[in-house]
């Protein structure tokens, strides 16, 4: 009398479990062009470092201060296995036994084309005192030292930033200074001159000096500790110093208004002495050594378009599946399905975002970039989704989700040191939504009617 109901037959591309592998594999394939975007990243980036690698080609490179050092040769004498007497030359170093440096650092935003880098005009002062040098523990005869041959050098690694004639005020004299690298073989290029008097100065008297040096320079700018007790200020009106190097500063103040650092290092915080030959030199003081014990400050122009733009672009693939799930959720919901075409414009409307992000970055303040890149991204995918919903309102639901999504990264991009915290938490509560939001699904059962379509256009 009754007749027995037949089970529902379901088309296996019903079931939503296949609609979330085919979205999880649209995802996945979206991978390609957010690597692509990435590369470009990678190229600018590339772009920006040559430009100012050119910008300090004709401007100054990293500036490493070294010296001064003060090279007093001596007579050495022995006999060879003939037994005949040979003479050669041989130096011995000295370092300062005070030096203070003191300087500002004048900052300028240089362009070349569309990049943009800092460089500097650095005003140092430089004094202290040498001890006049005493041979005699090396067992070097008095008439053997050749006094009238010493020698004070001073490091710059790259000459072309030196603005001026340099001067030497050695005790009471004025000393021009010339082009020479000094005999230490501590750095390729720098200044030097012969200093007099040393002959007639007594064993271990305190000789005066200073010098003032103008010069131009990029990106950073280092002391090497050659005193005792070295000293060095350092100031500008630059706002985002990065310290660096083996010292740190032992006070300092940064502002909007610039920077105040002040570094007093002890000669027991570096691994060489005050005093070496040329020929314990790999033993006692090499240049690696000495390069190691360099410190000071970079110049640092804050996270740039592409630092910015890396960061955003490893949330990438969460902004696409967070999208591609808002769509889902509202097929989940409502009588109708979103064809796999539909999503995959959708995540290139995604991918694109990164390049317009770039792009403008290159020519506006990366804030008005970003505002500019999400809103047009979430203006298009709102009105698309408005279609592919069939509904305003729903396209507004899911612009409204993109868009708070944009300003959660925002928020993420600013707070470099919370962001793993905010991100985190972030995760779980979208988490949690989802999961409220489903919690009645049943996943097993069809999508409801794909084929019906709504009356009106409010959704």
């Amino acid at each position: 009398m009754f007749e027995e109901a037949l089970p529902v037959k379901r088309r296996f591309g019903d079931s939503l479990a296949v609609k979330l592998l085919t979205i999880g594999f649209l995802i996945l394939l979206l991978l390609i062009p957010l690597a692509m975007v990435r590369s470009l990243v990678a190229e600018r980036q590339g772009r920006s470092a040559t430009a100012a690698a050119e910008v300090a080609a004709s401007w100054g490179g990293e500036q490493t201060l070294g010296g001064p050092l003060l090279t007093v040769p001596y007579r050495v004498r022995w006999r060879d296995s003939e037994g005949k007497t040979v003479e050669s030359i041989q130096l011995a170093h000295f370092l300062p036994e005070r030096l203070r440096v003191e300087g500002e650092l004048r900052p300028e935003r240089r362009r070349r084309g569309i990049f943009e880098t800092v460089v500097y005009r650095a005003e140092l002062g430089l004094a202290g005192a040498f001890r006049r040098p005493d041979l005699a523990g090396w067992e070097v005869a008095a008439p053997d030292v050749l006094w009238e041959k010493a020698a004070v050098s001073v490091g710059v690694p790259d000459p072309r930033g030196i603005r001026q004639g340099l001067v030497l005020r050695w005790g009471e004299r004025e000393l021009p200074l010339e082009p020479g690298s000094g005999d230490a073989g501590l750095w390729k290029s720098g200044v030097r001159t012969v200093v007099p008097d040393l002959r007639e100065s007594a064993a271990g008297a305190a000789i005066p000096f200073s010098l003032a040096l103008g010069l131009n320079g990029s990106g950073r700018l280092s002391v090497l500790p050659f005193g005792k007790e070295t000293v060095v200020r350092l100031r500008s009106s630059w706002p985002h110093p990065s310290f660096a190097g083996a010292f740190l500063p032992e006070t300092r103040s940064v502002s909007d208004r610039g920077f105040d650092a002040v570094w007093r290092v002890s000669w027991f915080g570096r691994s060489y002495p005050q005093q070496w030959r040329a020929g314990d030199a790999e033993s006692l003081a090499p240049a690696s050594a000495i390069d190691a014990s360099a410190f000071g400050v970079e110049l640092f122009l804050p996270a740039d378009g592409y630092q910015q733009t890396e960061r955003s672009l490893k949330y990438g693939l969460l902004f696409v599946a967070l999208t591609f799930l808002a769509f889902f959720l509202c097929e989940t919901f409502n009588p109708f399905a979103v064809h796999a075409v539909q999503y995959l414009l959708v995540g290139f409307a995604l991918c694109i975002f990164y390049l317009l992000l770039l792009s403008l970055s290159e020519v506006l303040p990366f804030g008005a970039a970003y505002a500019a890149a999400a809103a047009a991204t979430v203006f298009l995918i709102g009105a698309y989704g408005a279609a592919a919903l069939r509904g305003w309102r729903r396209g507004m639901l899911v612009a409204g989700v993109l868009a708070v999504l944009y300003g959660y990264l925002w928020c993420l991009l600013r707070a470099e040191d919370r962001s793993l915290l905010l991100g985190s938490v972030g995760l779980f509560l979208i988490l949690a939504l989802v999961m409220y939001l489903t919690r009645r699904v049943d996943w097993t059962a069809p999508r409801r009617g794909r084929g019906a379509v709504e009356g009106g256009s409010a959704g």
